[in-house]
């Protein structure tokens, strides 16, 4: 009897030592798992965009995954799609630029650039609420004007995203006021032609505007806020649901400036220029 026990005890140890033998490290043992492994199919490929990415830079990582060419998917952006209601349509670089909804997603290798963007799209508009929209009318704004400023919010942001309801609160109230601020002043809409958008239109580095060709003068005039009065054409870049939500909501504040420090993560905000220029010392700028 103790014999018999004894095999069926190292019988037993055998078995474990098998079953650990048997795992890859972090997996438990085999027959106690409650969890079940799924493997991607070999012709698909998860791609993550983050927030403020822009059209072009999504093109680009696009092409780098093997999901479709850079420039078949910046052709597919510059066509109107169902459920997207543009202000200026005839005006912007890329039609979709604020829409492509950064998020992770799942692609088959060498799809359709159109199958693409209507993913982008898809969850998008998964994301945008009626309740949104309706914040948006009563705001005295549409939707893709909210999208447009969001866009610059996000973009301002993009060092400490915790900062955009109070910087959503200078340009909402400068807009608010066109008479005392008729232009919002926001470098990041000047970056997006100057960098952003630099290789697709042909900004020159150093060459002043008047020296640039058409294209950039056109659209330097239609999306810089040092030039245009007002929101941007259009969006700058495809924002997240904070900068959204910020948009829609700003924070309550008197502010109409604010600057950040040479490294963008301090934030410094005032409601008269004494203030701005005080913060400008602060911030080691001035």
């Amino acid at each position: 009897m103790k014999l018999y026990k004894r095999i069926t005890f190292l019988m037993l140890c055998a078995v474990i030592i098998f079953s650990f033998a048997a795992c890859n490290p972090g997996d438990g043992i085999p027959f106690l798992s409650t969890k079940s492994k799924t493997t991607l199919p070999d012709n698909t490929v998860t791609v993550t965009f983050p927030e403020g990415y822009t059209i072009v830079q999504i093109a680009q990582k696009l092409e780098q995954n093997k999901v479709c060419s850079a420039q078949a998917f910046l052709e597919a952006c510059k066509k109107p799609v169902a459920g997207i209601e543009i202000d200026n349509a005839d005006d912007r670089v890329f039609l979709l630029e604020g829409y492509i909804f950064p998020d992770t997603y799942e692609f088959y290798l060498e799809s359709d650039a159109q199958s693409v963007v209507d993913k982008f799209i898809e969850n998008y508009n998964s994301k945008i609420t009626d309740e949104m929209k309706q914040r948006a009318k009563t705001l005295g704004y549409t939707m893709d004007q909210m999208m447009t400023l969001a866009s610059v919010i996000q973009k301002e942001c993009d060092a400490d995203i915790d900062e955009c309801a109070n910087v959503s609160s200078v340009f909402h109230n400068r807009l608010k006021d066109p008479a005392s601020f008729p232009k919002l002043e926001s470098d990041v809409t000047t970056f997006y032609i100057s960098q952003s958008l630099k290789d697709v239109i042909g900004y020159q580095d150093g060459v002043a505007l008047e020296n640039q060709n058409g294209e950039v003068k056109k659209y330097m005039e239609l999306y810089s806020t040092y030039y245009r009065s007002g929101l941007p054409v259009g969006p700058i870049c495809n924002p997240g649901l904070k900068a959204i939500n910020a948009a829609l909501h700003p924070a309550e504040t008197n502010y109409v400036f604010f600057l950040t420090d040479e490294s963008g993560e301090h934030f410094y905000y005032a409601s008269t220029i004494a203030e701005h220029n005080a913060n400008g010392v602060k911030a080691g700028l001035f």
